[in-house]
């Protein structure tokens, strides 16, 4: 009986996710110059469409038209690469860049299980999170990855336009 026992139990706890150890994402806070709600920490696009923020995404997501020559180049580098963006949904140009870089994203059929959002106060800080090591100056800023090693950034705003500077900093790979 206690093997029975043992047995459901362990069942259990390896097939019942433990919902405190969730990460939880959108968390709010609020703004220390205008106290507005900003997002803190991990996030998602869901926490991008409301409040504030929500307006410019949805507004910049729409209006923004890519250079569809340079996303058919993008559709084909794709392949172990991911991306941290650090964003301050307080701060004018994440409003603008960051609503662009996921409609070059989602055109480019990029795996949004690749990216990571990070959502930062006027101090640089993302809440609970350290992001110390990203060592980060202005937002936005893309970080992108290759085989787990950074190769490139985008900061604040692109040097040509998101979608080129993308492509000059991922990878070619065959």
């Amino acid at each position: 009986m206690i093997m029975k026992n043992l047995f459901i139990v362990i069942f259990l706890f390896l097939t019942i996710p433990d919902l405190t150890l969730a990460q939880q994402y959108n968390k709010t806070s609020i703004d220390s110059k205008t106290q507005n709600t900003i997002l803190i920490g991990l996030c998602n696009r869901d926490g991008l469409k409301t409040g504030d923020f929500g307006a410019h995404y949805f507004s910049e997501y729409g209006n923004y038209k890519t250079d569809t020559s340079v996303i058919n180049q993008l559709k084909k580098l794709r392949q172990n690469v991911t991306i941290t963006i650090v964003s301050g949904t307080w701060c004018g140009d994440s409003k603008e860049q960051v609503p662009r870089f996921f409609k070059i994203l989602d055109e480019a059929g990029f795996d949004e299980n690749d990216l990571t959002l990070i959502c930062i106060d006027r101090d640089k800080k993302a809440g609970e999170m350290n992001i110390d090591s990203l060592k980060i100056n202005l937002v936005p800023t893309f970080i992108v990855y290759y085989d787990n090693k950074e190769v490139g950034r985008i900061i604040e705003t692109p040097k040509q336009y998101l979608e080129k500077d993308l492509y000059r900093i991922i990878p070619k790979v065959n």
